[in-house]
C-alpha cells in the first residue's frame, strides 16, 4: 500500500495503480481513503495538473499559435476539455470559435447576383446549408416558421 500511496501522490490515477498493483479499483480506493497520509483528489480536481510538462508546453505553444481546443487536443493527445482546463488555470486566451475557411464576401456577392445557394456552395467549397446559415443569420426578422399563418 505504501507504493500505491506514493504513486497516487505522484498523480497516477487509481485505475492505473490498480492495474499495476493487480488489485481491484474499488479495493484500492477504499484502502487509500482509510490512510491518513493520503489526501484523496475530489471529482472536481483539475486533471490538467497531471499533464506532463512536455504536454503542458505543447498546449501553451499551440494556444499561442491560435489553434482551437479540438485541434490542440488531437495534436497533443488529450481531450479538448483538458486543453480548456489548462488554458483556464493558466489564464491563456483560448480560441473558442470556428474559423471560416471560405470566402464569405464572395458568397455574399454571388447571392446578390441571385446565384443559388447550391452553386455558391460548390464554388466556395462548403455545404449549401453553411452558406445559407451565414448569409441568413438566426436573429433575422425576415425568418418565418412553417404553419405560422395557420394560427
Amino acid at each position: 500500500m505504501d507504493e500505491a500511496a506514493a504513486l497516487y501522490k505522484q498523480g497516477w490515477t487509481l485505475r492505473r495503480i490498480a492495474v499495476q498493483q493487480r488489485c481491484s479499483f474499488q479495493r484500492l480506493s477504499t484502502l487509500l481513503r482509510e490512510r491518513t497520509d493520503v489526501e484523496m483528489r475530489t471529482s472536481s480536481h483539475p486533471r490538467a495538473l497531471r499533464l506532463t510538462p512536455v504536454k503542458q508546453a505543447a498546449i501553451r505553444d499551440a494556444v499561442a499559435r491560435g489553434m482551437n481546443q479540438s485541434e490542440i487536443g488531437r495534436l497533443v493527445g488529450v481531450t479538448p476539455s483538458t486543453v480548456a482546463r489548462l488554458a483556464e488555470r493558466e489564464g491563456l486566451n483560448l480560441f473558442k470559435g470556428k474559423r471560416l475557411s471560405w470566402d464569405v464576401d464572395r458568397a455574399r456577392r454571388l447571392r446578390a447576383d441571385n446565384v443559388p445557394y447550391t452553386r455558391i456552395a460548390s464554388q466556395v467549397g462548403v455545404a449549401a446549408m453553411t452558406v445559407w446559415r451565414k448569409l441568413n443569420p438566426a436573429d433575422s426578422t425576415a425568418r418565418t416558421t412553417r404553419g405560422a399563418s395557420d394560427q
